[in-house]
């Protein structure tokens, strides 16, 4: 008895240990085998304020770009802003808060796309119950406050702010509905494109990149990453370096710890290779400016 007592105390750190060290090796696998082989399918979820060092990038390195080229003349009319997979709304009106927020008075016009006709009928509503507003662990008090109107347990979004904002079906696989789209300065496609087949996410990726115009930047979170690495190339995107690491963790947040079980898991971001593309949410096409070369932006 003494002695399998002893036995056990000793070898369990050695069996956690090598527990740690086989995940090492198979995780990886797994993981790569289900981005090859497990069917994708739709998933209606979201959450406001959901990649806050994603705003933070807009804000500190892409506003004060567009701004400056309003202030040259090489652009007018409302900054186009669009988002694909808008689910129920909430990441159309964060950005509208954002917007409001920091760059007071420029006008912008968001529209929200999604294939879902139930959720772009939420969406339009612009009321949600408290509960939901509060599911991402990232929302402050001073994010609510500011966006919403709160009557008990019912949270609506402040008038001024859901008329930056429309909401209509839309699906980004159909290249006629792609076409008929204005380019635009933001575009966001984000946790949308991984639900798609391979095949069927690369067609709609260039859907998307057409809509890019000369110096507009995709926020394109929740790709898989090998495809990102080779298609944003491919089309002649630069990443946008900044805080890339801090967006990476937040994205780790969103989908949950045990990344290797889904093909939508992150695995641990490791500096090799193309990392950059490979790792990075925010690419921006050429055009009227730089928003930021990699210079100090990794941290």
């Amino acid at each position: 008895m003494i002695n399998d007592f002893v036995s056990a105390t000793v070898s369990t750190p050695f069996v956690s240990r090598m527990k740690q060290y086989l995940r090492g090796i198979t995780d990886p696998i797994r993981f790569r085998l289900r981005v090859h082989f497990q069917p994708r399918k739709n998933h209606i979820y979201s959450h406001f304020w959901r990649f806050p060092n994603q705003y933070a990038v807009l804000v500190e390195q892409l506003l004060p770009r567009l701004l400056a080229e309003r202030e040259r003349g090489k652009a007018d009319g409302p900054l186009e802003i669009v988002v694909f997979a808008c689910c129920s709304g909430e990441e159309a009106y964060t950005l509208a808060y954002v917007m409001a927020t920091h760059a007071p008075g420029l006008p912008i016009r968001i529209r929200g796309y999604d294939i879902v006709p139930d959720v772009i009928a939420q969406a339009k509503l612009g009321s949600y119950p408290r509960e939901h507003v509060g599911s991402s662990p990232f929302v402050t008090p001073e994010f609510v406050a500011g966006l919403f109107d709160s009557q008990g347990e019912i949270c609506t979004v402040k008038p001024q702010l859901a008329s930056l904002v429309s909401f209509e079906v839309g699906d980004i696989t159909d290249a006629a509905f792609m076409g008929q789209l204005a380019q635009s300065d933001l575009i966001f496609a984000q946790n949308v494109l991984f639900h798609l087949p391979r095949p069927v996410a690369r067609r709609a990726f260039g859907n998307i990149v057409g809509l890019m115009r000369p110096g507009a930047t995709l926020f394109v979170n929740g790709m898989d990453a090998d495809m990102r690495a080779r298609l944003t190339k491919h089309h002649g995107l630069e990443p946008v370096t900044q805080r890339i690491t801090e967006i990476y963790e937040d994205s780790r947040v969103d989908r949950g710890a045990r990344w290797a079980d889904s093909y939508w898991g992150r695995e641990p971001l490791e500096m090799s290779g193309d990392w950059m593309r490979k790792y990075c949410t925010i690419f921006s096409k050429p055009g009227f400016g730089k928003p930021g070369s990699s210079e100090g932006g990794v941290v």
